[in-house]
């Protein structure tokens, strides 16, 4: 079973919100100073408020009174599936606002085989970013590291990473065809050997 982090804010919210609106499982817990944790029963989600960065939960008397604002709150969703870890806004009786998590870990789920490139075999890719803030767009030929039916990894350079729009779509041109693709995750890449410029690796979901 394999796992990977994620801080795409977009993706965060919407999986959020996938997993709070539907019926799924949820488990809520702190830690406590002894290293054991501190499970906080029969609470329900009841919304989830993007734009303000917070979602609330439906909570019982016995719980408010349980919780500790000092402490993180930890979350998994569905078993093995979306685990994270965030802070108490505000309690109140009946409800717990809670703060959107800036990371979160999801189950990766690979139906497809994927091919894998070393960098030395220079396998490029011409990418299509939107630009952050603006209409423009950032055209770039990226190294590609992986790709299978479903989405590719590619390198992109810090800078790449600082002025792109990671909520709108990317084109990936592979011969003479575009391929829609939206971004799902970003992460340093370190590979021996190689420069000593901040790379990042960005896996891309294929549309």
């Amino acid at each position: 079973m394999e796992y990977r982090f994620s801080k795409n804010r977009p993706e965060i919210v919407k999986t959020l919100a996938d997993k709070l609106t539907g019926e799924c499982s949820l488990t809520v817990w702190q830690k406590q100073d002894d290293g054991t944790r501190s499970l906080m029963e029969k609470m329900t989600f009841h919304a989830l408020f993007a734009d303000e960065g917070v979602f609330t939960l439906k909570v019982t008397k016995e719980n408010s009174l349980r919780i500790d604002p000092k402490k993180d709150v930890y979350f998994l969703l569905e078993e093995h599936d979306f685990i994270f870890k965030t802070k108490l806004a505000v309690d109140q009786k009946e409800f717990m606002t809670l703060q959107i998590p800036r990371e979160v870990r999801l189950q990766e789920f690979r139906i497809h085989e994927r091919k894998y490139f070393n960098l030395e075999e220079k396998k490029f890719v011409e990418v299509v970013f939107s630009a952050k803030n603006t209409e423009n767009e950032i055209t770039l030929s990226c190294p590609l590291v992986n790709i299978s039916e479903g989405g590719a990894c590619i390198v992109v350079s810090k800078e790449t990473i600082s002025n792109i729009d990671f909520s709108a779509d990317v084109l990936m041109k592979f011969t003479t065809d575009f391929q829609t693709a939206v971004i799902r995750n970003a992460r340093l890449f370190i590979k021996k050997n190689l420069n000593n410029d901040e790379l990042y690796a960005i896996g891309v979901q294929f549309q």
